[in-house]
């Protein structure tokens, strides 16, 4: 009997199913058997243990049998083993210094401290160093040093620790830290271990040597000082930083720029910006400040500027060191100092007058005037001429050359006069070269070198000395002989000879005569020339005159005749006659002929026309004088004929004689000649010329003669040429000469013609025949044209006729051509169209006419037609073939077989051709037969529709096929019909058209049925109908067996998922930032979303808020969060979303099946590859994250593309793994950058791939060593699994959250990049993102979207909204899915406007003017108008009504970014007598230029509520307690207006006999208080008392009391005397005596004249005005 025992293993530290297998079962005894033997496996876990005990107990029996229990259990014991190998720490941070970097590695040993595994055995491994070429690798023996001898470990038995040792080299190259990895090789390990983590190990040397740089201003700039000119520079560029030590990293550091001076003008108002930022890129050394010089048209001086770096906010790790300042200086601008110039013009001048003459000059000085400048100038007299200053001329001048004057500071013009001596000459024309030298400051220094002052574009100036300021002189104005001419239509006529006078001062009398000279003097009386003397006169200013002598005319000839007219003197002795210039020659040219005139007579003055051989006598005479020997030349032209005996001759003249007789006679010559034409003409010969009448040209016509023109003619009688028929290449011709005899001239021609005409037998058939000049000899050349016509001989006459040209027709006149017999012809005998079956022989017979004498061939060949040897219908017979006849022979026969196939064709015709007969035969008429292979094989086609079911969209068409098989010969018609359950469609049901008739022309071998389905803008879901073909008409089609029907699907159209547009009514929103109170709502809005079309189904839309350079938005994007599926393990956590955003968060945990699939049709896949994409994704990765972003694979183990992200400690890895077009292999392009990550931060990941290009991006930037090249054309892609959040098959998992995974579909360009990173909207909305849902049957839903709060002063800020991403089968309509969201302006970002303090002077007086500074603080946007207004501060109150001032009220206007602005206040001077008055500067409000005042009144332009006044003081004014004045009128009257002040010192004239006088003292102007003042009498030409009684005294005024008397005794005694004068003054009481007026301590300060004097008062304040002279009369 079988016994069964169970048996168990039980023990161990670990389950016994980690080690040992089985743990559990039975062992059978079979019958008779006492031993068995149980083997157990140990497994191999690479699990580092001790020693480890089981026992296999028995644990019960079957079959009968008992279990001994002494001996029931086994006891087993595995071996301790697997020693663990590891590193201590994976991370080392290490500074870089010179010493030694221990890594211990450890075996055996555990996290805490532990031995485990076996240790008696020796155990190796080896390492391996990685380091990148970045700069943030360490390199090899440049930063460290491996300093083991070989990259092995060894651990002898029982040691359990070795360390591995790198020296770190220190050096001086600035660095930032830098990395390398030492990597425990587990393919390595050799005995009992394994390798567990860490494995490998980073070493990172600290930053040092300054890696991030030192920055200091450019030691060159402070080679020289660095100055900039304002008015020629707007920006400035040249103040550069420098970077020393290391560039690693990009750095920044803020700049500051004040004044070095005391002047507490903003900087701003120079110069821009007053302070910024200073980038460095990493790598960047040098960068510049650039500053923007404000030229403002105001002359200034040189200014110091201070320009620092602060240290303090480096940002990047830089250092700050010396020079962190620089001083320059802004030039002095716009002619501080002055620009010097001659000013006006006009008052530059030479001025003369009786006594003394001088040059007066006046100079300018324009732009500034600040300080004394002086100006060094040189004056020159230069004689007529070139205005050279080598010509200068001493002595003119009474003072040195060189000369100086000095321009006071304010003082904008100077005037001088140099003085010229009296006895100096002054000559006409001359000129004072007056030249600006050297400018120089006298009493300023400047800090540095100025510009000005300076001259101005003209330096040199020159006075002519014009003819009233010259001393005079009188001459002719040229000494040169004066030609005159007797008059010819007149009696007399009076010359002008000019007299010039240089100097025009007084009147002068000159005297002249004039004197006959030459060989025949005594011939000239005055009946030619008069007068013989004579004078004329200048009167004074007159400087031109004439001397008249008038010439008289007779008709008498004469010679010339020459008189002298010379100055005799002048009567006055100031004048002069100018040397060289007082006598002139006056010549009266011949005249009247003396000579002659000479011409053919009137009885031979032709013209001619002779012949040849025969004569012409010529008369020559001569008319008027005859007075001297004349020389006469006759010559025939052209000169160089020679048709004339005596070609040409000179004919004297004798004195007296008066004619002369000449004969011509031709030659005789025999030469063919045209006309000729000459002429006779008369010419003047020797030394005297021979004046010539009109008649001087004879004309003389020889007429042609022998023939000129020729006689043509063939060159010999009965001409007769015989030729053959032209055949193919043989062409043949006969040629005729033609002569031209005689004479040659001239173009001639000869027309010739063939008859008959009309045979076509030759060419051409008639013509001419062109002679140029010339030539003689031409041919006529006639061919013989090929016809292939039989011909018997035919023969042709050719004859001359119609010469031209003036040329002759001869007597040899025709010539005979003649063509001999030719062409017996060949041809098809009847029939010449066979029809003919395939499989038969096609039978033709060839007849030959004519000669039989000669054997002759004829080759024959089929040609194609619709039937074709190359398509095998028929056995052709190819060029080349020949039928032969015999002598004798006149019939041949051709046969053709034609080919039997399966091929459907219908009549198809094929021609066989005659052609290149031999011998004197041609294939005529009849040279080609027709064979015609009857239709065959189903000719017309079986017709079916393609088999292919076809959607139509709405509002579209699609073609559906109908197919012709087998043949397609002839017109056929094939009907259609739609079909819905077996029923007929209507008409106009679903398609515009639902049945028809599809017509196939002959040779078609497909049609389209095209259907256009019906849009009837109804929501629907796909529908689907059976297109048939249900019959056909014409001969011979039919329709196939199968294929005759096909569905139609019409799919879901007119969106039924919906088309999301915005609410038309929300397209332009406003929001304010601003707000009232926590009640106002103005800092939300909503926007609504509309469901339009279809409402089925639940589904998804995406919104975001992009800067308003995004009209458009971004590129169209996938959503994948948005479209993708997720399980529950995939946690939706909206509270760790990014904070401005509203879309949604998932985080995915890393669990198995924790990640999300795409449905293919949101797959970004176009045409199976990507070559251009720009992918996306926010993410918040858990530490040591090693997994997929995306993935798709083809779920056959391959991977179409994926996105991985890798983190620990210190360090992100992105990587792109894909596969290319054409390759099975994945490539991984890959890139690292060190970041340490901080808990809840996220990552924004991007990564671009464009023409071949992979470029990664980390937060915005580009990552280091991120630009890689695709390893082909573009990534494939293809049907596959999309996945989030895993890779393939799900494995590679991505543990932490994700946010916004997007791919665009194109590249984006880096304003996109930072807009889709930094979102700018949200640093003034939230949220920026969002998405909606919409259940089944909804179609609207609204967000709201709020303004967020902040204190920067920020205008109208435009953003756009768009809805950018749907889910759900709904899509987004092309219109309404922008709007616009416009925040208002908050944080006054017009300004906060008030006064800087108070105005300029605080006190003021009348007449002047004030200016109050307004500031604008906070924001500078736009324009802004800023209104105040100006009233009074009362006892009893405020005053509005103010009338002190020019503009009491107004407005100031600040530009954008202005900050500053004067309001100057003008007082008005009122004469008006007024004590101190008080008044308030208010500004009322402030309005932007826009309009736009904001939500809330400091949202836009405000008034500073503490700054919104500013108080005025007006002094007192108009002398308010009086002026005291004398007066010579009636004393003033209560009722009277207000006294004046006096214009002019009073007098007073008094009789001595009257006694006394009384003088009337007013109280002018004001009248208020009580007002004393004494007077006394001073003598000036009259004394006391002998002439008056002096008194003193005092005045005293009463309030509103206007006038006193004073009274002086005059002294009345016998003593004669002359008028006298004394005069009474006002005092003050202690008897001083102002001269000038004055202002006193806080008196009125007032008045018109500079004989006011002040006095000093008791009981109120006035000033005196005087004194008064006393006149007194004895």
């Amino acid at each position: 009997m079988a016994l069964c025992v169970s048996l168990q293993v039980e023990g161990g530290p670990n389950p016994p199913e980690e080690d040992l297998s089985p743990v559990k079962g039975n062992i059978t005894f079979p019958p008779g058997r006492a031993t068995v033997v149980y083997n157990l496996t140990v497994l191999d876990d690479e699990v580092p243990e001790n020693d480890e005990i089981f026992l296999i107990q028995l644990k019960s029996v079957e079959g009968g049998a008992e279990i001994n229990t002494s001996r029931s259990s086994v006891e087993i014991i595995i071996k301790k083993n697997d020693s663990p190998v590891r590193f201590i720490q994976n991370v080392y941070l290490v500074p870089e210094e010179d010493h030694i970097l221990l890594i211990p590695v450890v075996r055996g040993k555990d996290d805490n401290g532990h031995l485990i595994g076996s240790d008696e055995y020796e155990v190796s491994i080896s390492y391996v160093i990685i380091t990148g070429n970045s700069t943030a690798h360490a390199q090899q023996n440049l930063d460290f040093i491996d300093l083991q001898a070989t990259p092995t470990i060894v651990f002898p038995p029982f040691i359990h620790e070795s360390h591995l040792k790198f020296q770190i080299v220190d050096d001086t190259i600035p660095e930032i830290a830098e990395s390398f990895h030492v990597v425990l090789l587990k393919d390595t390990l050799q005995g009992d271990a394994v390798l567990l983590g860490p494995s490998i190990v980073q070493i990172t040397i600290k930053p040092n040597d300054k890696p991030y740089g030192v920055l200091s201003f450019n030691s060159i700039l402070f080679e020289r000082i660095v100055v900039i000119d304002e008015d020629t520079t707007s920006r400035f560029e040249e103040v550069t930083v420098v970077r020393n030590g290391g560039t690693h990293g990009n750095i920044s550091v803020n700049w500051e720029l004040t004044r070095n001076s005391s002047d507490p003008t903003p900087v701003t108002a120079d110069i821009r910006p007053s302070s910024g930022v200073l980038y460095f890129a990493q790598g960047q050394m040098l960068a510049s400040i650039p500053l923007t010089i404000v030229n403002d048209d105001l002359p200034e001086e040189a200014e110091a500027y201070l320009l620092r770096i602060l240290p303090h906010t480096v940002r990047g790790g830089a250092e700050v060191s010396e020079p962190a300042e620089l001083l320059f200086y802004i030039q002095d601008s716009d002619d501080v100092y002055g620009l010097i110039t001659f000013f006006p013009m006009e008052n530059q001048k030479i001025e003369s007058s009786p006594g003394k003459r001088y040059l007066f000059l006046s100079f300018t000085r324009q732009g500034g005037t600040k300080g004394d400048v002086k100006m060094f100038y040189s004056a020159l007299y230069i004689p007529p001429g070139a205005v050279d200053p080598l010509r200068a001329k001493d002595g003119i001048l009474n003072m040195s050359r060189r000369n100086n004057l000095i321009f006071p500071e304010q003082k904008i013009q100077v005037t001088t006069k140099l003085p010229i001596r009296n006895d100096a000459f002054l000559q006409n024309g001359a000129h004072f070269l007056v030249k600006l030298e050297t400018v120089e400051l006298v009493n300023i220094i400047p800090p540095i070198p100025s510009i000005s002052p300076r001259f101005g574009e003209i330096q040199n100036i020159s006075l002519v000395v014009t003819p009233d300021i010259a001393n005079g002189e009188i001459g002719f104005i040229s000494n040169l002989p004066v030609v005159l001419h007797e008059p010819e239509d007149s009696a007399a006529e009076v010359v002008y000879i000019p007299l010039h006078r240089d100097g025009t001062d007084g009147q002068a009398t000159v005297y002249w005569s004039l004197k006959p000279s030459g060989f025949n003097s005594e011939a000239v009386t005055l009946d030619d020339i008069g007068p013989f003397n004579g004078s004329v006169v200048f009167l004074s200013g007159q400087s031109d005159t004439t001397i008249n002598i008038t010439v008289k005319a007779d008709d008498t000839p004469e010679m010339n005749e020459t008189v002298a007219l010379s100055l005799d003197r002048i009567n006055v002795e100031n004048q002069v006659l100018k040397s060289g210039y007082t006598s002139r020659d006056l010549i009266i040219l011949e005249n009247d002929d003396p000579g002659g005139i000479f011409e053919f007579s009137p009885t031979s003055r032709g013209p001619y026309v002779i012949k040849e051989g025969e004569s012409v006598e010529l008369h020559i005479t001569r008319s008027r004088g005859a007075l001297v020997k004349q020389f006469l030349r006759y010559q025939v032209e052209p000169r160089d004929s020679n048709e004339f005996y005596g070609n040409t001759g000179v004919l004297e003249f004798k004195p007296g004689e008066r004619e002369i007789v000449i004969t011509l006679l031709t030659r005789l010559d025999g030469i063919p000649e045209l006309d000729e034409h000459y002429w006779v003409v008369l010419s003047s010969h020797g030394e005297r010329e021979s004046k010539l009448g009109s008649a001087t040209v004879v004309n003389i016509t020889i007429l042609k003669n022998d023939d000129p023109h020729g006689i043509i003619e063939f060159v010999s009688d009965d001409l007769i040429v015989m030729i053959n028929e032209s055949k193919g290449d043989d062409t043949y011709s006969a040629v005729y000469d033609v002569i031209r005899n005689r004479g040659t001239f001239g173009d001639v021609s000869v027309s010739w013609v063939v008859s008959p005409d009309f045979t076509q037998d030759v060419f051409p058939v008639q013509g001419a025949i062109f002679f140029g000049y010339q030539e003689f000899s031409k041919n006529i050349t006639i061919y013989s044209l090929p016809d292939e016509i039989p011909e018997e001989m035919e023969e042709f006459t050719i004859t001359l006729f119609n010469a031209t040209g003036g040329a002759k027709i001869g007597n040899k006149t025709t010539a005979t051509l003649r063509i001999r017999r030719n062409d017996d012809p060949i041809y098809f005998a009847e029939p010449r169209v066979v029809r003919v079956q395939e499989g038969e022989t096609a039978n033709v017979t060839v007849l030959r006419n004519g000669s039989v004498d000669v054997a002759c061939t004829v080759q024959y060949a089929t040609l194609d037609g619709k039937a074709t040897a190359r398509d095998g219908d028929f056995v052709p017979v190819e060029k080349g073939e020949a039928l032969v006849f015999a002598v004798g022979s006149r019939k041949q026969r051709i046969s053709v077989f034609i080919n039997e196939d399966d091929i459907p064709e219908t009549d198809e015709p094929f021609y066989i051709i005659l052609f290149n007969s031999t011998g004197d035969t041609v294939v005529y008429q009849y040279g080609i037969a027709t064979v015609i292979i009857e239709a065959n094989d189903d000719p017309n086609g079986i017709f079916s529709l393609e088999p292919i079911d076809k959607a139509v969209e709405e509002g579209k068409t699609n073609a559906f096929w109908i197919l012709r098989h087998r043949g397609h010969f002839g017109n056929v018609s094939v009907a259609w019909q739609l079909f819905q359950n077996d029923s007929a469609l209507q008409p106009g049901q679903e398609f515009y058209e639902t049945s028809g008739i599809v017509n196939f022309m002959d040779g078609e071998e497909a049609k389209p049925i095209i259907l256009h389905a019906f849009p009837d803008k109804i929501p629907e879901f796909n529908e689907f109908y059976i297109l048939k073909l249900v019959n056909i008409s014409g001969p011979g089609g039919q329709l196939a067996g199968t294929n005759l029907q096909v569905t139609v699907m019409i799919p879901l159209n007119d969106d039924p998922f919906g088309v999301f547009i915005l609410d038309p009514e929300c397209l332009e929103r406003e929001v304010a930032e601003d707000v009232l109170s926590e009640d106002d709502m103005s800092y939300i809005t909503n926007f609504t979303i509309l469901r339009q079309q279809g409402v089925f189904g639940d589904v998804r839309v995406g919104w975001e808020i992009l800067s308003s350079d995004f009209t458009d938005g971004l590129p169209p994007m996938i959503d994948f969060l948005l479209v993708g599926v997720f399980p529950s393990t995939v946690h939706l956590q909206p509270h760790m979303r990014r904070h401005h955003s509203g879309t949604a968060a998932l985080y995915f945990s890393g669990l198995e099946g924790a990640f999300g699939t795409v449905n293919p049709k949101y797959h970004p896949s176009r045409n199976n590859s990507i070559a251009n994409f720009t992918f996306s994704a926010w993410v918040m990765p858990n530490a040591n994250t090693n997994g997929f972003v995306i993935a798709k694979d083809d779920g056959n183990g391959s991977i179409y593309y994926g996105i991985k992200i890798q983190t620990n400690e210190s360090h992100v890895s992105l990587s792109l793994h894909y596969k290319t077009l054409g390759s099975n292999a994945t490539y991984i392009a890959k890139t690292t950058v060190t970041k340490y990550l901080e808990e809840n931060v996220w990552l924004h990941l991007l990564i671009i791939l464009d023409d071949g290009i992979i470029e990664f991006y980390l937060d915005g930037n580009a990552m280091p060593r991120g630009i890689k090249s695709l390893k082909g054309e573009a990534i494939t892609d293809g049907p596959g699994t999309l996945r989030i959040g895993a890779g393939m098959n799900g494995n590679d998992r991505f543990t932490g959250l994700m946010q916004d995974v997007r791919a665009y579909e194109r590249k984006l360009t880096l304003e996109e990049i930072y807009e889709l990173h930094a979102m700018p909207a949200k640093s003034d909305l939230h949220p920026v993102s969002g998405y909606l849902e919409f259940r089944q049957g909804e179609t609207n839903k609204s967000f709201i979207i709020s303004a967020r709060d902040d204190n920067e002063e920020e205008g109208e800020e435009l953003f756009i909204l768009k809805l950018v991403s749907v889910y759900g089968g709904a899509c987004i309509s092309e219109e309404n899915t922008t709007a616009r969201l416009i925040i208002q302006k908050s944080d006054n970002a017009n300004g906060l406007f008030g006064f800087t303090g108070a105005c300029i002077p605080e006190i003021a007086e009348e007449g002047s003017t004030i200016s109050c500074v307004v500031e604008r603080t906070r924001g500078a946007l736009d324009y802004v108008h800023v209104f105040y207004t100006i009233s009074q501060i009362e006892s009893e109150g405020i005053n509005y009504l103010v009338d002190d001032f020019a503009n009491a009220s107004g407005t100031i206007t600040f530009l954008p970014w202005q900050r500053s602005e004067v309001l100057n206040i003008y007082v008005l001077d009122d004469d008006i007598p007024e004590l101190n008055e008080y008044f308030r500067v208010t500004l009322v409000s402030a309005v932007p230029g826009d309009g736009k005042l904001g939500s809330t009144p400091t949202s836009g332009a405000s008034i500073d509520p503490e700054k919104e006044t500013t108080d005025i003081t007006i002094k007192a004014s108009d002398h308010p307690y009086g002026l005291l004045q004398f007066s010579t009128g009636l004393p003033p009257e209560p009722e009277d207006t207000m006294t004046l002040p006096a214009s002019s010192i009073p007098h007073v004239i008094v009789q001595e006999e009257d006694g006394e006088v009384r003088l009337l003292v007013v109280r002018a102007q004001g009248l208020l208080g009580r007002v004393l003042a004494e007077f006394r009498t001073v003598p000036l030409t009259a004394f006391s008392p002998e002439d008056y009684q002096s008194v003193a005294g005092t005045l005293e005024f009463q309030p509103g009391e206007r006038y006193k008397y004073i009274s002086v005794n005059i002294t009345d005694n016998a003593v004669p005397e002359l008028e006298k004068s004394f005069k009474v003054e006002l005092l003050n009481l202690e008897g001083g005596v102002t001269e000038f007026f004055r202002v006193d301590g806080s008196g009125s300060g007032d008045g018109d004249m500079e004989f006011f004097l002040p006095t000093i008062h008791k009981h109120g304040k006035q000033l005196f005005q005087g004194p008064l002279l006393v006149y007194i009369l004895f």
